[in-house]
């Protein structure tokens, strides 16, 4: 039988201001550690324990010694980084949410991107982070009117001419490969990856 922790027919504070503040200035310190590749402090502010989970765009780390491992190896490659928005949800006086957007230049290409964060206060431990997760947004889906001015717009810089009973195989062929491609296009590459070679004739 699960028992709620609750008092029975009370509800907790929502965003008591002293808490909100103390979360707010605590996430203010973190993502300041992250644009200086803080790593000590970075890592400081994870609980360390094994329930730890943190998924990156491109990385699942479960534990604090993943977490702490991924800091030690992975340079972050943004610069510019802005927060769009913050929102912070505090529940009671221990546990606290903080949703973000974020602005920023990865590999020198502008990223619209999400992180979200869960803090809970311990006894003897203050607040640390138990769970986060970035990513990146999805991209609105492109309309059939979009793909198929696409297609009229290759057809014509090519030179050919599609017959009308291929068509909709074209079109699905571009959006698979569409779909195929996309992953990697988004697959941010070292400052100091070397170029695929270019094989002239």
């Amino acid at each position: 039988m699960v028992r709620s922790v609750l008092t029975p027919g009370q509800m907790p504070a929502i965003n008591a201001p002293a808490v909100v503040a103390e979360l707010t200035a605590l996430h203010d310190s973190y993502e300041r550690a992250l644009a200086a590749n803080d790593v000590a402090a970075l890592t400081a502010f994870f609980w360390d324990s094994p329930h730890t989970v943190r998924y990156g765009v491109g990385e699942h780390l479960y534990g604090a010694a993943s977490v702490a491992a991924y800091r030690q190896a992975s340079a972050p490659a943004f610069t510019e980084r802005t927060l769009l928005r913050r929102e912070i949800l505090a529940i009671g006086a221990d546990t606290v949410s903080i949703m973000c957007e974020i602005a920023q230049k990865v590999s020198g290409l502008p990223k619209h991107s999400r992180q979200s964060q869960v803090w809970v206060r311990f006894p003897g431990l203050g607040w640390k982070i138990v769970s986060a997760h970035v990513s990146n947004p999805l991209s609105a889906p492109e309309t059939p009117a979009a793909w198929e001015a696409y297609v009229d717009q290759s057809a014509a810089a090519l030179g050919l001419r599609i017959d009308p009973a291929h068509r909709p195989g074209v079109v699905a062929n571009l959006q698979r490969t569409a779909a195929v491609a996309a992953p990697l296009l988004a697959f941010a590459l070292p400052d100091a990856a070397e170029p695929a070679p270019v094989f002239t004739p």
